[in-house]
């Protein structure tokens, strides 16, 4: 017997799928995954919880999906599932995590990865500050362009009105 996933509501289906148990479920992990693409749809949080009680076995899926993924799939998989890894299944993760921190601009991925790497203590401050310093740095670029680009703009009205 195949279970389908009707619709990002039917949850139902997820809840018979996990009832199987794990690994007697393998064959739905794929799916369930795809399912956590929105983190609005109504069972991507009981995917998201099911695949960090699944840890370490599961591991590799989450980061070939999170890999894949675009930057807000990315996103959610970072902070819905790998930042609430126990410490086993996340230092799987770790290398991912350095990469991840260390693309500039990435929807916000950077800034959990660097914020997971950081308080779970996965690799040495001096690599923290190696990453952070550079990424602070194409940050900085980006302002100066972004200035230079709208200056005319900008500065046709008085500063005060200009918030950061």
């Amino acid at each position: 017997m195949t279970i389908k996933i009707l619709d990002k509501s039917d949850q139902d289906a997820v809840n018979q799928i996990i009832a199987l148990g794990y690994p007697d479920n393998i064959e739905y992990m794929d799916e369930f995954l795809s399912w956590t693409c929105d983190p609005n749809w109504p069972i991507a949080g009981s995917i998201y919880q099911y695949f960090v009680t699944l840890g370490k076995c599961e591991v590799p899926r989450v980061l070939q999906t999170a890999q894949k993924a675009d930057h807000d799939w990315r996103y959610s998989l970072i902070i819905q599932i790998i930042a609430s890894y126990n410490d086993e299944a996340l230092h799987e993760c770790t290398s991912h995590l350095k990469i991840w921190a260390s693309q500039a601009g990435s929807e916000e991925c950077d800034f959990e990865a660097i914020r997971i790497l950081t308080n779970r203590e996965l690799i040495p401050e001096s690599e923290i500050a190696s990453i952070a310093k550079r990424n602070l740095f194409v940050y900085n670029v980006w302002i100066k362009e972004t200035l230079e680009a709208s200056s005319k703009a900008i500065y046709s009205f008085p500063l005060g009105d200009h918030k950061l």
